[in-house]
């Protein structure tokens, strides 16, 4: 079925009416019915399908006009005589406020009261207006709004015959990259970099006529922020924000080149599908798309940006209950930019919803739909209990499907949201304005249950339970994710994200019998998993679950996540590693899960460190046992953290495990059902069941979309490695004051700088100057490093540098390994001109003066445990250091070269002629 087309219109009208107590006494405990319908009246008594003969009395026009009526009834009858029952019939029904039921428009258990379709008709709530007066100019069709142009309406989104459209954007398709970072005052990390503006390529933004209705949207690597432009300077190329996007963020912060796109000026509508409405003429301009007719096109423009709110107070006790809106449907809503932008920490959590709900009590919102909007769809926030929202179909949104719970948590019982059924919907198309909206969202609420959703194509998470960094209290516990399907996530516009996403301690949690499958995100960080666990994340219970097709990996719980117990699990089909597990002093259970590798590796190597160290102290590294892994390419070619199988059991690990082929029945299609004689049902793995997952009920709901419907993606080839950087670098083509270029700066504050400076210079009229502080904490601050990442070969660092007597700094190399396994060649100078390696003092420079410095190591499968060190003043004689110690048990290859500043007092030294680079053949 079409999802976009599948429902229609539900609207109810309803009008206040005077009940005789004779009515009363002949509705007495039994159903009270009401009308609503596109040709009533508000004035009429709603008892009536449809008008009578004379005009005189039907239905009502409106929901309100219904619910003024059961308040009305209500009043006379000191309560509800019985259940209540509202029929909308079909139709669209045009909103000019939000519906909004409080308190006083309550059931009860016994007399609850139902907005509902009329016998399978279809009403549409609109929030939107119908856009008339077009005129054809050229290729364009223009008309002009008069609410518009006298400011009494504005709009961010236009849909036309029900499918949304692009508002004017550059570049049509793709992103720009920013050019260059600018300085500015240091965050809270002691990032000196701008947060308000950056350096553009020339040609990608203008000085457009209506420049203050522009904005510019950043694509940060989980997130997007959107931004007003205050001003566009061609001669320098900066482009400048209204203000500054939160510190969480800031520019450049993933990637230098960050990239982004601008919408909303008249002079990029320049291809068919885009539009633009100019705020001071009120005239709107659309290029129709190929076939479009001005005759008999419909274009719509939402008015409202909230549709129907359940206005309880849970913290006073009022609360709205026993309310349900059924199969009515819900479009049209807008979307609000706050004056100075917006830019949310994750998952558009700043974003509210079409169809709010505070302190709601039993309500229920079943067979509904919401689409077209600029938000979320559904949102059960505050101290909401006992809610369902059930098999509803939610798409084509602005930011995600539903959210249950708030990101801050409740001080009281009585506010927290929580035994909320989120169960049988159908989420889809989201992120159309805010990229992070997430499927369904669930935060510092307990006792919920997800189950049976069917999530897909939106640009970031699909469920993402728990909104707590480390292990702090927090109310997310007991709650059960099962029988989901979740799919076809991200499309490489975000990343670090997951099918299902979850943060914080949560005793009690579940994640069971769900289908996980299909999340490729933006490639820089290439990261999207199955099962993300993330941070301190702790007490899950994972079990039954199917995930293929990912990008990074089928399962990830982070450094710090503990105390899980993760069973009879398939994790298949990953591109570039298929676990990352992390070793914790709480260690997680890992047994009966089938692990299946086609390409890529098995572990992430992040977690080599802290399982050594335990490894060392004999401590538990939990329970991972009775496991399959098999890798289609050569079962040989699996490590375990650089060991092979036997290796890895001769620790005393593993030792039910096998390396086997599994048997599924169908790998290329997706059906992992096991083989009678699969190894994994000797070591007690159980069979998964997915005839229950997704949607149920009627065929046609439940057919909407199934397993067997999704697209048979390959997997990507594995991310390729980093592409190996040489540097040559006399800062001579950077302007002074700026930060070195393809370099990582840190600690540019508390008078930490590095900058480059003309004040001296080895060759040319420039070097880098590194200044450092007293004040400056911790003592590697401020430091900066580059990321060579040669892997094999002979490699040189090579540099001028001239210190005084209290400076001092250290140069060293890394591997990407755990610090400190990873140290390759690692050089202290100073103070006094001191030059030393593994704390023995080799030679005392000159001070004030340039120093001439060659480092040179072999890396790669025939990597050295030394280097060798040159040391040159002016004309003096080298003198030459070999063999010195290479301190790192890991070091293997230079991923990290930085120089860092160690002084603990007021100081500064240069540095000029920067050099990196391999010699001799890799």
């Amino acid at each position: 079925m079409n999802c976009a087309a599948a429902l229609q219109s539900v609207v109810i009208s309803l009008c206040c009416c005077v009940v005789s107590p004779m009515v009363l006494r002949t509705w007495a405990g039994a159903t009270v019915e009401y009308h609503v319908a596109t040709d009533g009246h508000d004035r009429w008594s709603g008892k009536l399908a449809k008008p009578n003969d004379s005009e005189t009395d039907g239905p009502f026009a409106s929901l309100r006009g219904a619910r003024d009526a059961i308040r009305k009834l209500k009043s006379i009858g000191k309560g509800l005589p019985g259940p209540v029952t509202v029929h909308v019939h079909a139709g669209e029904y045009n909103l000019d406020h939000p519906f909004v039921l409080e308190p006083q428009d309550s059931g009860t258990p016994e007399e609850p009261i139902v907005y509902t379709a009329y016998r399978g008709d279809r009403p549409i709530f609109s929030g939107g207006r119908t856009v008339t007066g077009f005129r054809q100019n050229g290729p364009l069709w223009e008309a002009v709004i008069p609410d518009v142009k006298q400011h009494g309406w504005y709009f961010r989104q236009l849909f036309v015959d029900g499918s949304r459209r692009q508002r004017a954007r550059g570049p049509n398709v793709g992103y720009y990259r920013i050019a260059r970072l600018l300085p500015g005052p240091p965050d809270a990390k002691g990032r000196r970099i701008a947060r308000d503006r950056f350096v553009f390529s020339p040609g990608n933004i203008r000085v457009w006529q209506q420049l203050s209705d522009v904005n510019l949207v950043l694509m940060h690597s989980w997130e997007t922020s959107i931004h007003p432009l205050k001003s566009v300077d061609l001669d320098t190329s900066i482009v400048q924000f209204v203000a500054p996007l939160k510190e969480w963020w800031g520019i450049g912060h993933w990637e230098k080149n960050q990239r982004y796109y601008v919408e909303n000026a008249r002079e990029l509508l320049d291809q068919p599908g885009e539009w633009y409405l100019d705020r001071e003429t009120g005239r709107l301009t659309y290029w129709p798309l190929p076939g479009e007719d001005l005759s008999k096109t419909r274009v719509v423009a939402p008015r409202l940006t909230e549709l129907v709110r359940f206005a309880g107070d849970s913290d006073r006790g009022t609360l709205v209950k026993c309310v349900t809106l059924r199969e009515l449907a819900f479009h049209y809503s807008d979307w609000v930019l706050d004056p100075k932008g917006n830019s949310s920490t994750q998952a558009a959590v700043e974003v509210p919803a079409s169809i709010m709900a505070d302190g709601a009590s039993q309500c229920v919102i079943q067979r509904c739909e919401v689409a077209h909007v600029g938000s979320y769809g559904i949102w059960f926030r505050r101290g909401c209990k006992d809610c369902r929202i059930q098999q509803n179909r939610l798409f084509d949104l602005g930011a995600g499907g539903i959210r249950v719970g708030e990101a801050n948590m409740a001080k009281t019982d009585q506010s927290e949201t929580s035994r909320t059924l989120v169960d049988n919907n159908h989420v889809f198309d989201g992120g159309r304005v805010y990229a992070a909206g997430i499927g369904i969202w669930v935060a510092q609420s307990s006792h919920n249950q997800i189950s049976h959703n069917d999530i897909h194509d939106l640009f970031y998470s699909g469920i993402s339970i728990g909104w707590n960094w480390g292990l702090k209290p927090n109310r997310t516990h007991h709650n059960i994710i099962e029988y989901n399907h979740v799919h076809d996530l991200v499309h490489g516009v975000l990343s670090d994200a997951g099918l299902i996403y979850a943060l914080g301690v949560s005793p009690g949690s579940i994640i069971r019998n769900n289908v996980f499958h299909d999340i490729w995100p933006y490639s820089h960080p290439p990261f999207g998993w199955g099962i993300y666990l993330d941070a301190h994340c702790g007490n899950y219970l994972v079990e039954n679950n199917i995930v293929y097709n990912t990008r990074s990996g089928g399962m990830m719980f982070n450094n710090g996540g503990h105390e899980h117990t993760i069973r009879n699990n398939i994790f298949a089909l990953s591109a570039d590693y298929a676990l990352w597990p992390y070793s914790e002093e709480r260690p997680s259970t890992f047994r009966r899960n089938i692990v299946y590798l086609t390409q890529g590796k098995l572990l992430v190597p992040y977690g080599e460190r802290s399982l050594k160290q335990r490894l060392a102290a004999k401590q538990p590294l939990g329970d991972w046992d009775q496991n399959i892994y098999w890798d289609t390419q050569d079962a040989n070619r699996l490590r375990f953290y650089g060991r092979d199988f036997l290796q890895w059991q001769e620790l005393g690990l593993y030792q039910h495990s096998q390396i086997a082929d599994p048997k599924f029945r169908n790998v290329a299609e997706h059906d992992f059902r096991l083989r009678s004689d699969s190894p994994a049902l000797k070591l007690g793995f159980k069979p998964i069941q997915t005839g229950s997952v997704g949607l149920y009920g009627d065929p046609v709901w439940a057919n909407e979309v199934t397993h067997s419907q999704c697209p048979n993606t390959p997997l990507p080839p594995p991310t390729p490695p980093p592409a190996p950087l040489e540097v040559n670098d006399g800062f001579e083509k950077t302007p002074v004051g700026r930060g070195p270029d393809h370099a990582h700066v840190s600690g540019e504050e508390q008078g930490g700088s590095i900058r480059v400076t003309n004040q001296r210079a080895r060759t040319g009229k420039q070097s880098l100057k590194i200044t450092d502080s007293e004040r400056l904490h911790p003592s590697w601050q401020p430091h900066f490093y580059y990321e060579p990442h040669f892997r094999e070969g002979r490699v040189r660092l090579s540099f001028d540098c001239w210190l005084d007597n209290a400076a001092q700094f250290i140069a060293e190399w890394r591997d990407k390994k755990a610090y400190p396994k990873n140290l390759g060649p690692s050089v202290q100078f100073g103070p006094g001109g001191k030059v030393t390696v593994a704390g023995k003092l080799l030679v005392t420079m000159p001070l004030r003066t340039w120093l001439h410095v060659e480092m040179v190591t072999l890396v790669g499968k025939q990597s050295e445990e030394h280097f060798t060190m040159t040391l040159q003043v002016a004309d003096q004689p080298v003198k030459k250091f070999e063999n010195l110690p290479i301190r790192g048990e890991s070091f293997d290859a230079v991923h990290w070269l930085g120089f860092i500043s160690s002084a603990s007092v007021d100081t500064s030294f240069y540095l000029d002629n920067v050099r990196i680079q391999r010699v001799g053949k890799p």
